[in-house]
């Protein structure tokens, strides 16, 4: 409140001079409290604006912010050219921007008092009493406030303005992102989301004249973090390794452990079993009471959030689970656990992002044929410039499809959009990225993608939109099909619920890490993997998957068990990764 009244946010309104319909539409001011990471307790006054919604588009109201995926792009590249990084918050970010409408706002009871304490001269006048005979004050907005709709964009605008005049220019793939080339030579690049902003250049003097620049502006209570280390929009970012971009949630699981209602006393050493995609019938099962599904909506977007930042090891099962929030049965709630027991014996994992040539982009991208009880296939998608995913995803298919090919390409029609968006972003971002190289394990899909026409017929003409778009791409010179063998599939784990050593080594591709982590299973969980050869470093191993069944799974635990059987196949994994390394 003392913040409010030195930064003039508001003055005073004698209520006899408003009209009736002035005091009607008054909005209510609130306060919340929140405890920060460090134990603090940060208080932050706001204005409920849910009436405005009666007289201002959404559309008209909506901010950009910086995208997720542009975060770990430009921070494979911070890492890559080992840029000075610094971690910038804006005090009363909204409190520096000037509303450009008439808002009037009511204070009420112990809040009417707090404003009275500070400055009883300005407002004690001005108090009157509400029918129930409580102090009230009515106030004029003369700054943004947090919850008013428009506040957001408004402060956008400004920041926007003000990063333009200190010479940066905007990203036209992301409006939150902009670019300056210094006198030295580099690259000057900035990321917000609202008041959170990301400094990056390989001249740390730039980095420094920035912040001064805006200090000047904002004052001296702006929040900076450098060193190579800092948390942005939940994530807590360290470069510190040279030419290794690391991101770390494990504070956020410890929250969704210690928040879900059920004792985990079980440890995974995955984050599904072989049944992941199975729904079961009615009457097999029984649908969750309105709290617990609930706890499996809030828990399950939560896993979202973590699963497209910094573990990407678990979005084939949260992407299943996702399609489940509507009517989840105990079935769903049991695959649930099984992901949070994984998160707790994997905790610490961290992802890991190393860049070898900025130049090309690798993706691959896989999708598996009828995986869902409704016969849609699921499309798994990963780009590496190196070591470790950039850009990972996974979805259920909106289509279905006839065979293999056509799921195929759907997966490829899936992700086209990102492929091309991130190599036009880097590509804006002066990274010399040329092309897209696009690999899959189907020859008959890549042939359709390639070719176009002269590939296609009377069984492909339904889906031909798809495949000239992307034929056309190539032609362009924007994309490259390859063919790579389905074990050397990075995005295989994104399509299909794979088991111990195969789901180990596309872990260890895909977040950068040992394939064998330091972690502690049970008895039963021991026995459901065999241990990975010491001392190997992401082999690639021949002859893992299936693709004879319509589940596509290659749960082999399932169906080999233990014993001599499943020795054997113990020993043909581990000699086919000697093979490979050799």
């Amino acid at each position: 409140m003392q913040q409010l009244h030195d930064m003039k946010t508001f003055f005073p309104r004698d209520p006899k001079t408003l009209t009736r319909d002035e005091r009607r539409k008054a909005l209510s001011s609130l306060i919340f409290l929140k405890e920060k990471d460090t134990g603090e307790v940060k208080g932050r006054t706001c204005i409920n604006g849910a009436p405005q919604r009666e007289y201002i588009r959404k559309e008209d109201a909506t901010s950009p912010t910086v995208a997720t995926d542009s975060v770990f792009l430009t921070g494979a590249v911070d890492a890559y050219q080992g840029r000075d990084v610094a971690f910038i918050d804006l005090p009363g970010a909204f409190l520096h921007t000037i509303t450009d409408e008439k808002i009037i706002m009511i204070l009420r009871g112990e809040l009417c008092e707090l404003m009275c304490m500070i400055d009883p001269k300005l407002y004690r006048k001005y108090v009157c009493k509400d029918k129930r005979g409580n102090p009230v004050l009515y106030v004029e907005l003369y700054k943004s406030l947090y919850g008013l709709m428009r506040s957001a964009l408004l402060f956008y605008k400004k920041l926007k303005k003000e990063l333009e005049e200190y010479g940066m220019v905007m990203n036209p793939y992301d409006m939150c992102v902009a670019n300056k080339e210094t006198q030295t030579g580099h690259q000057l690049t900035v990321l917000w989301h609202v008041d959170d902003l990301k400094i990056s250049c390989k001249d740390k003097f730039k980095v420094t004249k920035l912040i001064c620049y805006l200090r000047k502006i904002y004052g001296e209570k702006m929040s900076v973090h450098r060193g190579g280390k800092g948390k942005y929009l939940g994530m807590h970012l360290d470069f510190t390794e040279p030419g290794v971009f690391q991101v770390d949630m494990s504070n956020y699981i410890k929250g969704i452990l210690e928040e879900f209602p059920e004792e985990l006393t079980r440890k995974s050493p995955s984050p599904h079993t072989d049944n992941l995609f199975t729904v079961k019938d009615k009457e097999e099962t029984k649908e969750l009471d309105e709290d617990k599904a609930m706890q499996f909506h809030r828990t399950t977007a939560q896993l979202l959030f973590l699963a497209t930042r910094a573990r990407k090891d678990i979005q084939t099962a949260v992407s299943f689970l996702t399609t489940r929030v509507k009517s989840p049965d105990n079935n769903d709630w049991d695959k649930l656990k099984r992901v949070l027991q994984y998160l707790q014996t994997t905790q610490t994992l961290k992802l890991r992002i190393q860049v070898d040539d900025l130049r090309i982009m690798r993706w691959f991208v896989d999708a598996a044929h009828m995986v869902h009880w409704d016969c849609k296939g699921q499309t798994g998608a990963t780009m590496t410039m190196g070591k470790g995913a950039i850009l990972s995803y996974s979805w259920k298919q909106k289509l279905n499809t006839k065979s293999s090919t056509e799921t195929e390409l759907v997966g490829v029609d899936d992700a086209i959009s990102n492929i091309l968006w991130s190599l036009y972003f880097l590509q804006e971002q002066g990274c010399g990225t040329t092309h897209a190289i696009i690999y899959q394990d189907n020859k008959s899909a890549i042939l359709l993608e390639s070719n176009g026409k002269m590939s296609s017929g009377k069984r492909t003409k339904h889906i031909k939109a798809k495949y000239f778009f992307v034929a056309d791409k190539v032609a362009d010179g924007d994309l490259e099909i390859k063919y790579v063998p389905t074990e050397k599939m990075w995005a295989d784990m994104n399509t299909k619920p794979k088991q111990g050593l195969p789901f180990r080594i596309d872990r260890s591709q895909m977040m950068n890490c040992d394939v064998d982590l330091d972690v502690k299973h049970d008895n039963r969980d021991m026995q459901a993997e065999p241990p990975c050869p010491t001392g190997e470093q992401n082999p690639k191993v021949m002859g893992l998957t299936s693709r004879g069944s319509a589940q596509e799974c290659v749960g082999i635990t399932r169906q080999l068990g233990s014993g001599s059987g499943w020795s054997r196949v113990t020993s043909s994994l581990r000699n086919a990764s000697k093979r490979l390394l050799v």
